[in-house]
């Protein structure tokens, strides 16, 4: 018999990784990078929050709390260490095509650059590329995602490989630094609520919803939040900035703690179980 609460969890789980989902594709990351990312975070966590006497959690009782092997987890520990923890062997098949067109001789030219590839021919050819690097993705397939990322360009049946637009990294910045101020600390709060034992540790989490604006008022609605939005962060920035003030000078060797708040709209999200 299945467990009701359980699934209902789950599907509640399952829709909030799908913005995220969005964001790993619109950003060219896939299952592989997010496996191995959401891996290392499970066994940070559960070396960091279940050890006992204040020493990390054992890799046996880490594997398990998180179904991963005990090579697995030692793997990822000794990457944690060395400070390698959000680095990635393996990425997606388009990026394990586009770095061996960039990297392997038979894909360069005599100046050592990305060369022109032909469709066919055993060596040296875009299908050739294609049949080694990109698993059981047919050609078509990665053509067209190559394409929609704008990493090559296809005229008369020739194959160029662009160059990376240096523009691209300015919006993976801001997404990264967005996702630090928002997300991030609100998806912390949750988590550090539900371990509380004292109420006057809880941190503050308030959020407003209704499920019945007519369409024609969304537009008004979305605007008016929006003003509202902006003179409450405004306030909560100016409680910060004076309490920040205060301490300004203070010559008390005392440790100083980042503090975050925030406030969002979102409208027709998909609340139904999965």
């Amino acid at each position: 018999m299945q467990d009701n609460n359980n699934n209902k969890l789950n599907s509640t789980f399952l829709l909030l990784l799908r913005p995220l989902a969005r964001l790993f594709l619109r950003f060219g990351r896939g299952y592989r990078e997010y496996s191995e990312l959401s891996k290392t975070a499970f066994v940070s966590v559960a070396s960091e929050d279940y050890g006992v006497h204040g020493r990390p959690t054992n890799v046996s009782r880490i594997a398990a709390m998180t179904g991963l092997t005990r090579k697995e987890i030692s793997r990822i520990r000794g990457r944690l260490e060395r400070g390698e923890g959000a680095l990635i062997d393996r990425h997606t098949p388009v990026r394990e095509v586009i770095d061996a067109w960039r990297s392997k001789d038979e894909f360069l030219d005599a100046d050592g650059e990305p060369a022109v590839l032909p469709l066919d021919g055993e060596n040296g050819s875009f299908r050739s590329l294609i049949k080694q690097y990109a698993g059981d993705i047919p050609e078509g397939a990665m053509k067209t995602e190559l394409q929609r990322i704008g990493a090559v360009q296809c005229e008369n049946g020739r194959y160029k490989l662009l160059p990376e637009d240096s523009d691209r990294l300015v919006p993976e910045e801001e997404l990264a630094a967005e996702l630090r101020a928002g997300p991030y600390p609100l998806l912390s709060a949750m988590a550090k609520n539900k371990t509380v034992v004292r109420e006057g540790d809880i941190w503050p989490q308030e959020t407003v919803s209704r499920t019945t604006i007519r369409k024609s008022d969304v537009r008004r609605v979305r605007k008016l939040v929006s003003v509202r939005l902006r003179a409450a962060t405004t306030n909560i920035a100016d409680l910060l900035d004076a309490y920040a003030t205060l301490n300004n000078g203070d010559e008390a060797d005392e440790k100083l703690v980042p503090v975050s708040a925030g406030v969002f709209y979102a409208e027709g999200l998909d609340t139904k179980d999965c």
